[in-house]
């Protein structure tokens, strides 16, 4: 016989066994003590009954049942064994684009990371690098050209006279140029230029692998995107939107991310200085560009 119906008859025979032991200590005339016992019995009796079907319901509704266990235990040990022989770094690496890309979660400003402890690449204005994250591109894109022999151009364009621009026209306008200005650097430069707001005014362009004799060109490409983000931003506006820009060369100017940070800002200087020297002057482009 099953062993859950040999309980519950064994249970059902004690509330009997209780009553004929007390109806027994009656008419025997037992001491109290056995009468007692009796009752005691008695409770006992009915409370196991009352305790043992609400557990053997719980048991029989959360117990699996034994052809599901033995069923699955083969696949459950099959998963197991196939996920110890794979290798562990089996998740697809990102590519260098999609690492590079800004998120929109990952986008904010200096004071906003201070602010919520949190870490942020770009800048939240124009989702352009920011300048931490720019001089941790560029030391990994320097060690990158070291590596394959290559050569690389690093610009720092400053907006010609910003602070005027912004009592001119307002804050609103003046960053609606700032973010015009990104997005005609990002139509102007190659897959795989570095980008970058390291300043209120002041963009950081990268090239890696361009020739010290071609950057000129591109900073004339440069150049005429400033313009055109001018033109954008104030249509009908007579006086272009101008700048000036310093360059530095890898390796013949610096070959670590200082040394070509400050030759490319001495460039910059040289250019301003110019600029102030020939303000008199009719200029005869939009964009000055010195070298050391």
């Amino acid at each position: 016989m099953p062993r859950q119906p040999l309980q519950r008859t064994f249970f059902a025979m004690l509330p009997i066994a209780g009553a004929l032991l007390a109806a027994l200590a009656g008419h025997r005339g037992w001491p109290i003590t056995l009468s007692l016992v009796a009752m005691a019995v008695i409770a006992l009796a009915s409370a196991v009954i009352y305790w043992s079907a609400p557990l053997s319901k719980g048991w029989r509704e959360h117990a699996p049942a034994p052809s599901t266990v033995e069923s699955s235990t083969p696949a459950v040990v099959s998963e197991i064994q196939a996920a110890a022989n794979q290798p562990e770094d089996i998740a697809p690496r990102p590519t260098q684009e999609a690492a590079l890309s800004p998120e929109p979660e990952n986008i904010g400003t200096r004071a906003d990371a201070i602010a919520t402890g949190e870490w942020r690449e770009t800048d939240l204005l124009t989702t352009l690098l920011n300048s931490d994250a720019f001089a941790m591109r560029l030391a990994a894109e320097l060690e990158r050209c070291k590596a394959a022999n290559l050569t690389a151009v690093l610009v720092i364009c400053d907006l010609d006279g910003f602070s005027a621009i912004n009592q001119t026209i307002g804050l609103v306008d003046a960053n609606r140029l700032l973010r015009q200005v990104a997005e005609c650097f990002r139509l102007t430069v190659r897959e795989g230029d570095v980008l970058s707001r390291v300043g209120g005014d002041e963009f950081g362009i990268f090239f890696p692998g361009l020739p010290p004799e071609i950057a000129e060109a591109r900073v004339r490409d440069l150049r005429a995107a400033v313009r055109e983000a001018g033109l954008l931003t104030f249509e009908g506006n007579s006086s272009p939107v101008t700048a000036c820009f310093g360059i530095s060369s890898f390796p013949a100017d610096g070959e670590t991310v200082d040394a070509l940070a400050a030759s490319a800002n001495a460039s910059l200087a040289a250019a301003k200085r110019e600029r102030q020297e020939n303000a008199t002057l009719p200029i005869p482009s939009v964009l000055v560009v010195a070298r050391n």
